[in-house]
This record gives C-alpha cells, structure tokens and sequence, in this order.
C-alpha cells in the first residue's frame, strides 16, 4: 500500500520531510488545467514524478529534478496537495500515448482501413487558397488600401 502525505492534514509536511532523501521518488496526481473542458487523451488526470537530487544550498529544504526552484513548497501546490509515494494504479502518467482514434471523428479511417479519399483535391485547395491571398495581398499593394498594421 502507497503513502501519501497531504497538505491539509498536520503533522505531514514533518512526517514527508522525514521520508525523503537524495534519489527518492515522489508521485503528483494532477488535472489537466490547460485542456478546458476536455482531458488529457480522455482521462481526467494523470501523474507526474519528481526525484529528490539533495538540498538547497542557501536556504535548507530539499530540492527536485536537480533545479533549486522546485520545492517541496512547489509540489505541494500541484495535484491539488496530495503527494504519494508510488505510481498511482490506474492513472496514466504525462507521456504515456493516448487512446488510438482512427475510428473517431468524422474523417475516422477505421482500424485496417485504408484512406480512399484524394489527396489531390486537397493539394489543389490549398494551391488555391494561396494564390488567391497573394492576388489579394497584390491588388492591397497597387491600390494603397492596406499598408500593413505598423
């Protein structure tokens, strides 16, 4: 069974100061806060580690991923202040590949399906697309309409 320490009970932050030492692993779980409304790869959190490498050199305190800026002040404050002492089961970690989404979506090719559509169609949009911007941009030029936002 893992340990985890938590910034709302007394007594832990003395009790993971305890624990740690130079080359052991903490765990955070966090929730994606960049995502809106959707997840990470469809799950709603995910965790992150980060190896104690010794202690600050001017003010005490151990220090993570060797940068004298990542505290455990800091890690508390992610994953909403709970810190484990194992890989949390059942959890993805941050750079574990998504879910496989060849079948979702509109354009869902399907497993073992080849893509039947006509890439040239859309070579010639985007061809399209760009001379007419340049004959835009040309017709701006001659005419004095747009100088440009500066």
């Amino acid at each position: 069974m893992s340990k985890s320490w938590s910034s709302r009970k007394r007594g832990d932050w003395k009790d993971l100061n305890r624990w740690l030492g130079r080359g052991k692993t903490i765990y955070i779980v966090r929730t994606p806060e960049y995502a809106g409304n959707s997840a990470l790869w469809n799950h709603p959190r995910y965790w992150v580690a980060h190896t104690c490498t010794g202690e600050h050199p001017l003010l005490g305190g151990w220090i993570f991923d060797k940068s004298p800026t990542t505290t455990l002040e800091s890690l508390f404050s992610l994953g909403d202040g709970t810190i484990y002492d194992a890989p949390p089961a059942g959890i993805p970690h941050v750079s574990d590949p998504g879910p496989d989404c060849r079948d979702e979506g509109l354009y869902g090719i399907g497993r073992g399906q080849e893509f039947k559509g006509n890439l040239q169609d859309g070579e010639m949009e985007m061809r399209r697309l760009g001379w007419e911007a340049r004959d835009r941009a040309k017709a701006d030029r001659k005419s004095g309409v747009r100088k440009g936002w500066w």
